[in-house]
């Protein structure tokens, strides 16, 4: 199946795989396309089971997949697991290219069948939403801090922009993962979510070599001048404190399972995009530690993590759920491969955008804490979403 893929659709450049995607992507196949943060290889995975009822929360029993979380989909979450029967590995030199000992004849033929035939997708329509009063629902949320019933809120909007006449997905992708080396830049097209992608700077879990647990607190937001050094970012106490919240959901996430042997680094400042955050890392070494399920075990715990949503955790979800007027759907959850040469990553879903026929809906959120001021936090909603914004209007 593999040489007859490769004959028929002259998958030995890159241009020639891409053109294949292309192809895919009008069909309704499920497909993730995908570039890892410092890399410059591109992956692609094609799931051919012909159904998206396969959820499975237990990734460490999983093998090249790619898994899809919404924002909702929480204790427990429920993710979508994308099966890789057809894997594309683009390099710039050349095109390596896997396809699934399981994958019968039976739906290899129905897949070239579906290739080859007059595609009629029917478009992702956006659903109408009122759109709140974002400064009002800031200054709603800053009273309740300071009554003392959160502790902070994440409170998040969309805007909807015409796409370019020119607008191509993969063409999109790759100037993201252009732009944004950092970023964890993707393409999905799924029945069950329609077609989103984006460029996150935020990393949820990773698991390196099946032994070496990893998470990331994230949090804190000023843009960076293009002449203007990391070195010389200075931070106000509102952001720190922001960041130091996050820090403490993750201690307190070990806490809960009596985990004690973990290293902590950070926090430091990091450059995502034309953004910088403060970052703190967190590392676990599961050998050591007799936790072998330590990736599902923290998912379970972290999402959606207080920089999404706030704490106390249920609190700040039901505000969230009670004043953005919206269903994030895929905004804030995770997503990323999963079991890949040992090794999996997941990030959180931010800096993304959903994609119709014909539009682009864009996705930004701000943590909120007593000390926010709330046009200073819709304006960094817009710079965010500046991210995507600055690739589809070039």
């Amino acid at each position: 199946m593999q040489e007859q893929l490769k004959e028929t659709y002259q998958l030995s450049t890159r241009k020639s795989a891409l053109d294949f995607l292309r192809k895919v992507l009008q069909t309704n196949f499920p497909v993730a396309v995908w570039r890892l943060p410092g890399t410059s290889s591109i992956r692609a995975l094609i799931d051919l089971s012909g159904a998206e009822g396969d959820r499975n929360r237990e990734i460490e029993n999983l093998d090249k997949c790619f898994i899809i979380n919404g924002y909702a989909d929480t204790h427990p979450t429920n993710p979508l697991v994308l099966k890789g029967d057809i894997i594309l590995h683009l390099n710039d030199a050349k095109v390596l290219m896997d396809v699934s000992p399981t994958l019968s004849a039976e739906q290899f033929e129905h897949f070239q069948e579906k290739l080859e035939t007059t595609h009629d997708i029917q478009p992702t329509n956006f659903t109408q939403s009122v759109h709140p009063d974002y400064p009002g629902m800031v200054s709603e949320a800053v009273q309740k801090i300071k009554e003392g019933v959160l502790h902070k809120v994440v409170l998040s909007r969309f805007e909807d922009f015409d796409l370019p006449k020119s607008f191509d997905a993969l063409t999109t992708l790759q100037n993201l993962a252009s732009r944004y080396e950092n970023a964890f830049c993707y393409l999905i097209n799924t029945q069950t979510y329609g077609c989103w992608m984006g460029a996150t700077p935020e990393k949820l879990i990773a698991l390196k070599d099946n032994q070496f647990f990893s998470t990331d607190a994230l949090a804190g937001t000023q843009t960076l001048p293009e002449d203007k050094d990391l070195c010389d970012v200075a931070w106000t106490q509102k952001e720190i404190e922001e960041q130091a919240m996050v820090s403490r959901y993750i201690i307190d996430c070990f806490k809960k399972i009596r985990l004690r042997e973990f290293d902590e680094i950070g926090p430091k400042t990091v450059k995502a995009g034309n953004l910088t955050h403060l970052k703190t890392e967190f590392k676990v070494d599961m050998y050591a530690t007799n936790s072998p399920m330590l990736g599902s075990t923290m998912l379970e715990l972290l999402h959606p993590t207080s920089a999404v949503c706030g704490m106390p955790r249920e609190l700040a979800d039901e505000f969230i759920k009670a004043h953005e007027g919206y269903d994030r759907s895929l905004y804030a959850g995770f997503l990323g491969p999963v079991g890949f040469e040992g090794n999996t990553n997941l990030f959180v879903n931010l800096r993304c955008m959903q994609v119709s026929e014909s539009k682009a809906r864009l996705f930004a959120g701000a943590g909120i804490t007593e000390n926010s001021n709330p046009q200073k936090e819709l304006e960094e909603t817009g710079y965010k979403m500046q991210t995507l914004l600055k690739v589809l209007n070039a």
